[in-house]
């Protein structure tokens, strides 16, 4: 398919010299991540990134003006795309808006890498055309892997440019595009940079980000492009064998790291239905499970969702012993972001868009629910939610309803692009979670213990 310390300081032990302790439930597991803590890819820090951000969009364009064909010569879906606006009012005059609200007060007017260098969508296209078309380099700046996100963080943060970005019709001409994109990401031609020269993805710069590649993940540093068939075989790369091994793999009362991901929140009693547009996001669980039938067991429940940067491991394991239920596609949104991130937040909007939108994107972005029933029964049923968060961002799933997985076994996998994921708890479970995986920027392992789980409340 294509989506407190307890008062008997509980604790256990794995392997030799390996203890995990947990902290105690309650309010303070429950965080609103701000710039500083979402771990090494911060948006505080990816923000110091904006002039090398800048940097490539200006080689963007020169490469963009190089170009003298005309609009009507380009790909035919950005041919389609583009006619779309032409064609349709609404849309014309959203997307002039959406550029036009882009502040040119400080700071954008100080430094020439913070000004936005596409002001009109003729440009915009002409971009994505290139884009969609070209291999992808690796930039060593905040928006690495994700070029289109790069020329739409600024205007994502417009109120024209939010309401934009949740259309249905926008959407189906943004897939048609990722659809042309993803043929050219999964073909021989995608692997130019697939080298170790100083712009490819296994030089010094790439190399000082995924240190060790060879010996982590499967491929052969002797082949060209080191084996690798396309740019998407090098994004869905396995980990070798042994380098990831699943912890208390019989132990059905603790939980697994699904992803090899940083944490960006754990919340706990969710509502049904909540304000997720407005400042700190919370968690609307009706509407991120599509109004799935299983809600209402999941209304006061826990969730933990934890992010995925273009350097990780985009393949997701199984967090339990199990029986998968059902799994569902859930068609969403590409790229908007939360209002309260944009251009109306007095601290400005959001410097790497959607990284400060993630609980948010959860109830609007494209995404697949995988439901386990987990072979302990005080777990039950649990919700495991792949949200894409920008570019192509397929949620592939590779299980199926009837299937028996266990711990450290794969789900499925993202194809290209930025993502998060969720952990879903029902209501009554007591869930506590390890330390080292709890504080928002903890980076956490591939099948390492997560959390615990012990009676009801």
């Amino acid at each position: 398919m294509h989506m407190h310390c307890m008062s008997d300081a509980a604790s256990f032990h794995g392997q030799p010299g390996h203890e995990v302790r947990f902290h105690e439930r309650g309010d303070r597991n429950s965080y609103i991540p701000t710039s500083q803590t979402v771990g090494k890819q911060t948006a505080s820090g990816l923000s110091r990134n904006h002039q090398a951000t800048g940097s490539y969009v200006s080689r963007l364009l020169e490469k963009v003006g190089r170009d003298e064909r005309r609009i009507d010569q380009l790909h035919p879906t950005i041919i389609e795309f583009k006619t779309l606006i032409d064609t349709t009012p609404a849309l014309s005059r959203g997307f002039t808006q959406m550029f036009e609200q882009i502040p040119n007060g400080p700071p954008y007017d100080k430094d020439p890498s913070l000004r936005p260098q596409i002001r009109d969508y003729d440009t915009m296209f002409k971009a994505f055309d290139y884009i969609i078309t070209h291999s992808i380099p690796h930039e060593d700046h905040a928006f690495v892997g994700f070029p289109i996100n790069a020329i739409l963080n600024w205007p994502m943060g417009t109120e024209a440019g939010q309401q934009l970005f949740l259309m249905p019709s926008v959407n189906a001409q943004f897939k048609k595009m990722f659809d042309a994109w993803a043929k050219f990401l999964s073909s021989s031609a995608s692997r130019e940079y697939l080298t170790a020269e100083e712009n490819g993805w296994f030089g010094p710069k790439a190399s000082a980000h995924i240190p060790n590649f060879a010996e982590l993940f499967k491929c052969d540093p002797t082949s060209p492009h080191y084996g690798f068939k396309s740019w998407d075989d090098f994004f869905t790369r396995e980990f070798r064998d042994g380098i990831r091994p699943v912890e208390f793999k019989s132990r059905d009362d603790i939980i697994n790291s699904a992803c090899e991901s940083t944490v960006y929140r754990i919340a706990t009693n969710i509502k049904e239905v909540d304000s997720f547009w407005l400042k700190g996001s919370p968690y609307s669980i009706r509407h991120m499970l599509n109004d799935d039938p299983y809600t209402d067991q999941f209304i006061g429940g826990t969730i933990y969702q934890a992010f995925l940067s273009a350097y990780m491991y985009h393949r997701w394991a199984s967090p339990v012993n199990g029986i998968i239920d059902r799994v569902e596609l859930i068609p969403g949104a590409y790229y908007a972001a939360s209002p309260a991130m944009g251009f109306a937040n007095p601290d400005g909007p959001d410097p790497v868009a959607q990284m400060l939108s993630q609980a948010y994107i959860t109830a609007v972005a494209t995404r697949a629910l995988i439901w386990i029933r987990c072979n302990n029964p005080e777990v039950g049923l649990i919700g495991f939610l792949a949200v894409g968060m920008c570019e192509v961002s397929t949620c592939e799933v590779t299980v199926k309803k009837g299937d028996t997985v266990r711990k450290g076994e794969q789900l499925g996998m993202f194809h290209f692009g930025g993502s998060t994921h969720c952990l879903i708890f029902r209501r009554g479970v007591q869930i506590v979670f390890d330390k080292r995986s709890s504080a928002p920027g903890s980076e956490v392992l591939l099948n390492a213990a997560l959390a615990t789980v012990g009676g009801h409340q």
